[in-house]
């Protein structure tokens, strides 16, 4: 049968291509990073453990299609080539669907490589196959009455399968909202700083400040808020004065630019705002991971304004994160996962927690404190458009330019960045000086506080 024959072809070119991968080959990429990019919309490892198993796969599903259209459904093991035949069909299918999707840029950012791909290749020849698939389905001699409910059944579930899929992603993405949780600054765990507001038009800036001196901002990390920072201002306050402020999409501050955007230029520019709220011309500028990332980028852009970075498992090379976060650049999908993700308080302290490597060290209360925000709405948002927006290759491109004095802290139990992300900081910046932390995860700033303060305050003496 033809239809059978076409898809088979197709699974096959697929299978080759797996396989041509699975040798280290990158091509037409640059890296494997690239090419995971380009491929799937998101960054994953082509290692030969994942991309080989899915070639036997691929390759078992294209000799059940054909045995579906070249022995039949008569066979005595007609039933397993019609499974087969059916769940091919089904996911060729919701990947059509899901293209078609990619290809509305109002849904959500796509990288251009794949927007590209996705639109004029991926998407139609995905849904070629499914019609194919659907075709082939109910092909065969005529049938009495229970066969011929079989293969509508057949149909029915190739097509309605799918279209569930594709409902409840969109349901997910701009239906659903997370369960609602106060948006009152928890008592205690900002001590001895209090809550401060900064209004602007741009945001309404949250922060907390303590101390006398030479300034110091600290950018909360990720997307968690200023409590992770709490062991850093109080060590640091004692010499100079400390700011640790939210941005855009974290903690309890609220944006008021629905034209914002979150990515490189958007967090400059909010940064930017800030400063210029407080008349800091000139400060120390501090962050940890994502927010190590944008005050990179900030000193790369505003250099005139930066004295001193501090930089810990920060954002800022063009390198995966986890595929947790990864699978949130995808339009839709990406967005869905994020606000079912912070459905619930439980999985986001689960989460906390995995960013140490000795929770129970930090003070009761703290984690939970550190989750409430990651619920609210626009924080939800901002997850998934800042993972799919973000491009660390215009700050790893600026660094051998970035003359800005910069401390890298890293731990060596990192689980979301890996520790051998640090070397690209330390020989493409000019003046960089670089620690690895035994025994500390990602989430340093609560993982490891006396010796990143002690690492911090050496190096804003001078030393």
């Amino acid at each position: 049968m033809v239809w059978s024959t076409i898809i088979a072809v197709v699974l096959l070119c697929d299978a080759a291509a797996h396989l041509y991968w699975s040798t280290g080959a990158v091509w037409p990429a640059s890296d494997t990073y690239d090419l995971s990019r380009a491929v799937l919309g998101f960054g994953s490892d082509f290692r030969p453990g994942l991309v080989l198993p899915i070639a036997a796969l691929l390759t078992a599903a294209a000799g059940l299609v054909l045995a579906r259209g070249w022995l039949g459904r008569e066979h005595r093991f007609g039933w397993l080539w019609q499974l087969a035949t059916l769940g091919v069909t089904a996911g060729v299918l919701t990947r059509g669907l899901l293209g078609v999707l990619w290809c509305v840029p109002s849904l959500g950012h796509t990288s251009s490589p794949f927007y590209w791909l996705n639109l004029l290749l991926y998407t139609p020849m995905c849904l070629g196959l499914a019609v194919c698939g659907l075709l082939l389905l109910g092909a065969g001699p005529p049938r009495p009455g229970s066969a011929r409910r079989r293969a509508v059944w057949s149909r029915t579930t190739a097509v309605g399968v799918p279209a569930v899929v594709v409902i409840l992603a969109l349901v997910g993405a701009f239906a659903y909202t997370p369960p609602a949780q106060s948006r009152e600054v928890p008592a205690g765990v900002l001590e001895p700083a209090t809550s401060e507001f900064v209004d602007t038009p741009l945001a309404r800036f949250h922060h907390v400040k303590a101390g006398s001196g030479s300034p110091v901002v600290l950018l909360s990390p990720g997307s968690s808020w200023a409590a992770a920072w709490m062991p850093q201002l109080r060590a640091l306050s004692a010499e100079h004065t400390v700011y640790v402020v939210d941005l855009p999409g974290q903690g309890y501050t609220e944006l008021k630019d629905r034209d914002f955007t979150f990515d490189l230029d958007g967090m400059a520019r909010a940064i930017d705002t800030y400063l210029d709220a407080l008349d800091l011309s000139r400060t120390v500028l501090a962050g940890n991971s994502w927010s190590g990332g944008w005050a990179l980028a900030y000193a790369q852009s505003h250099p005139e304004r930066v004295d001193r970075l501090v930089l810990l498992a920060p954002s800022g090379v063009d390198e995966p994160d986890p595929i947790g976060w990864e699978v949130l650049k995808l339009p839709v999908v990406g967005r869905a996962l994020a606000m079912v993700g912070s459905s619930s308080i439980s999985s986001i302290e689960d989460g906390v927690r995995g960013l140490l490597v000795r929770p129970e060290s930090i003070p009761p209360g703290m984690v939970s404190a550190l989750s409430v925000p990651s619920t609210f709405g626009d924080n939800v948002r901002a997850t998934h458009e800042l993972e799919a927006r973000l491009n660390w290759g215009v700050t790893e491109r600026a660094m051998p330019a970035t003359a800005t004095p910069t401390l890298v802290l890293w731990g060596r139990a990192d689980s979301v960045l890996p520790a051998e992300y640090s070397s690209t900081f330390d020989q493409r910046l000019p003046v960089s000086y670089l620690e690895i932390l035994d025994g500390c995860g990602h989430g340093l700033t609560l993982d490891c506080p006396s010796q990143v303060n002690a690492a911090m305050t050496a190096f804003l003496r001078g030393h």
